[in-house]
């Protein structure tokens, strides 16, 4: 964005509306409604208008500073992610860094940059188009890691989720007991998506018609466990994390040493491989993400986007694997 001096007075002229209700819209104030706000922002981009705040730090010769949002110390996915990169950024010495915890990517999350005097912000959170809007405003740029998004607003990294759950899909199908499948998701849009593959390919591909659907956040565990007894013993979890913690549950609920004492022909399928990474973790059969990789990926993205603020938008996609519990990490 060009630094051009772009006054309230001009944003309000254009929508002939009140210098006070443009200023409010832009600090979003509870004042003004959603829908003026919204009108106000995409004018104030049009213009090329800067906030104070950041027409100064553009001036000062200091480090861009990173914000890193988290919404779970117990998301070993992302952390673990975090890990990898924040080592990278030590090493590298090229940007100064901060953790910011919210449970969700809203305006105040972005505010919260602003406060910070942030530069840009890395998520795996879902991203709405008003929070875009207020952090291209704010000049505060946003880096979606994880997962795919379909709007190419922002730069995003991700790995091939596609060929992760068509890995996943021919390893259950090559195991030869039985022919019933399941799919342990979340209440969230990648899980949604990573079910529609394995169950496509199940389905269209190798020819098979048993393909069900477990929701964990929805459905009581008791649901679960009675889909094994009745012969679904081949599961494909949205993650690692979720498969570990499912287990420990039905582990619980069977007694008598667990459920794959009683049920010795389960087979799982996670997706992380996170065994890789964090010590202590049982192996099990994973789609595996080479977290290194990730990070590396991410600060290219992100070095690029400094160096060429004005580039189109970046969408890398890293490759996966099929990691087998019997094989030496």
């Amino acid at each position: 964005m060009s630094l051009k001096n772009v006054s309230l007075k001009q944003i309000a002229s254009e929508l002939n509306i009140s210098i006070n209700t443009v200023s409010h819209a832009l600090r979003d104030m509870d004042d003004v409604s959603d829908e003026t706000k919204a009108k106000v922002r995409k004018k104030a981009i049009e213009l090329g208008y800067m906030p104070n705040h950041v027409a100064q730090k553009m001036h000062k010769d200091e480090k861009p500073l990173i914000a890193i949002l988290i919404d779970s110390l117990t998301n070993l996915y992302f952390n673990t992610f975090i890990n990898e990169f924040i080592k990278l950024l030590c090493k590298k010495s090229e940007y100064d860094f901060m953790l910011l915890y919210a449970s969700e990517l809203n305006k105040d999350t972005i505010k919260q940059c602003v406060l910070q005097r942030a530069d840009l912000l890395i998520t795996h959170m879902p991203l709405k188009k008003e929070v875009y809007e207020f952090a291209k405003l704010n000049n505060i740029g946003i880096l979606f890691v994880g997962s795919s998004i379909k709007e190419d607003v922002v730069d995003n990294v991700t790995v091939d989720n596609f060929k992760g759950c068509i890995l996943a899909a021919h390893r259950l199908k090559s195991i030869n007991d039985g022919n019933k499948y399941l799919y342990v998701g979340i209440d969230y849009f990648l899980s949604a998506h990573r079910y529609s593959i394995f169950k496509t390919e199940l389905e269209e591909v190798a020819g098979e018609k048993d393909v069900c659907i477990f929701n964990y956040n929805k459905e009581d565990i008791s649901v679960l466990y009675k889909y094994i007894e009745d012969g679904f013993r081949k599961i494909f979890f949205y993650n690692d994390m979720l498969a570990y913690e499912v287990m420990a549950k039905l582990d619980k609920i069977s007694g008598k040493g667990g459920i794959r004492k009683i049920y010795p022909d389960i087979h799982i399928v996670g997706f992380d491989g996170l065994s890789g990474y964090v010590f202590g973790f049982e192996d099990i059969d994973s789609v595996k993400i080479n977290f290194s990789e990730l990070a590396e990926a991410t600060f290219n993205v992100m070095k690029n986007r400094f160096e060429k603020p004005d580039s189109k938008i970046q969408r890398m996609v890293l490759p996966v694997s099929l990691h087998l519990k019997n094989e030496t990490k």
